[in-house]
């Protein structure tokens, strides 16, 4: 089956021909740490709204509100919402909790996060067990700005075959 092409292929060659790579390199990482911190933004929106990616949280069962003095799921002290962040690194971007966060007491905020995401059913020594429902905050958010994200490195990489 012979290909056809279409378009304009010398506007293509020309600007190939000038070693994009740099602007390509430069353009994907503004893209990427564009993304990263409106990720980190919106997840933590979501957390305060307590509808990340527009997915409201499952109430909090009548006890954690007793004990807690709050409706508010994943907002007790403010440190899971303040660990959120980002980390660009040399070809990828990280969005959410770095391993070795602990929290005031010394426990594992990713430990912590994760239970929040997926829920957890945990045996207590009494022999009680206390169910966790999932409570996702990084996923929704994600999913929600997937599109837009796609669209931020579009934009760059096309931005970059213009030469800007």
């Amino acid at each position: 089956m012979p290909v056809r092409r279409f378009g304009d292929w010398d506007k293509v060659k020309a600007r190939l021909e000038n070693n994009p790579g740099a602007r390509f390199a430069k353009a994907i990482r503004q893209a990427t740490i564009q993304n990263a911190l409106l990720l980190v933004r919106e997840i933590k929106r979501g957390i305060v709204a307590q509808a990340p990616g527009g997915v409201p949280f499952p109430p909090l069962a009548e006890s954690t509100i007793e004990r807690k003095g709050s409706g508010k799921a994943l907002i007790d002290t403010g440190f899971l919402l303040n660990s959120i962040t980002q980390r660009i690194l040399a070809d990828h971007a990280f969005v959410g909790l770095l391993r070795g966060t602990v929290n005031k007491d010394g426990e594992d905020m990713v430990n912590i996060a994760a239970i929040m995401e997926y829920g957890a059913t945990i045996t207590m020594p009494n022999g009680s067990t206390i169910v966790i429902p999932p409570r996702p905050f990084l996923h929704p958010t994600m999913e929600k700005y997937r599109d837009q994200v796609s669209d931020n490195y579009r934009r760059a990489i096309r931005a970059a075959l213009d030469g800007g």
